[in-house]
């Protein structure tokens, strides 16, 4: 075995996202010489939102959803950094994490996810929860469930939305017996995908009696019901 090559070139990954967790794995089984991967997240584990529906419904425990990113860069033999990053300068070519120094890359990719607020929905902030960051909804849910459920109005019926539906429906019905879902949209529900795959998953909604509102707009949400434009009110 030779010497090892000297390192040319500096990847920096951004955030434990799936995207990321499969290149770290892919890195693992065949890495390029003279590259050195370093990996920066908040925490040493990163949950993987393809789970969320999954656990929603009771299939998967919330421990389950979580990619362990200490475990993948030693597989990888890459340098894993705990931290959340505060600023990145292109000129420089550095990356900034609070309380160390500067991380030079000459490669960049981030993958740090998204944020679903919706700050232009009254009330949302304070009386909804939003899917993603992932961590804040799984927790919110178990505390809902734990607590004996209740009506569920799900914003937003594009696939993601009328899995979530779906989701919930089983799991409040295997948990407390009864389910109450309205799935809403202010378009139609499920536009745009095939028309196939439209007319199956909107008779498994029909099948699990989930609501359906279609091109109806959120006036406001209070502590107990959502207020749609038309003025009919949701708990």
């Amino acid at each position: 075995m030779g010497p090892a090559l000297p390192i040319v070139t500096d990847i920096v990954l951004v955030g434990g996202g799936h995207t990321h967790a499969l290149v770290l794995k892919a890195w693992g089984m065949r890495p390029l010489p003279g590259a050195r991967l370093t990996l920066i997240n908040p925490g040493p584990t990163a949950p993987y939102s393809g789970m969320l529906p999954g656990h929603v419904a009771g299939h998967y425990t919330r421990e389950a959803l979580n990619i362990d990113l200490v475990r993948l860069a030693r597989f990888a033999g890459a340098r894993l950094v705990i931290g959340a990053v505060s600023g990145l300068d292109p000129a420089a070519r550095q990356v900034t994490v609070p309380d160390r120094a500067p991380i030079g890359y000459d490669l960049l990719s981030v993958d740090i996810g998204v944020h679903s607020r919706m700050p232009e929905i009254s009330g949302f902030d304070s009386h909804g929860i939003a899917a993603k960051p992932l961590d804040r909804f799984a927790d919110a849910w178990a505390r809902f469930v734990e607590g004996g459920g209740g009506p569920v109005t799900v914003i937003g019926a594009g696939v993601a939305g009328a899995e979530l539906a779906l989701a919930a429906v089983f799991r409040l019905r295997t948990a407390t017996g009864a389910a109450e879902v309205t799935l809403i949209d202010k378009g139609d529900i499920l536009d745009g995908i095939h028309p196939k795959a439209r007319a199956r998953l909107l008779a498994e909604l029909a099948k699990s009696r989930v609501q359906l509102m279609p091109r109806e707009t959120i006036a406001e949400i209070s502590p107990a019901s959502v207020t749609l434009a038309s003025g009919s009110v949701l708990p």
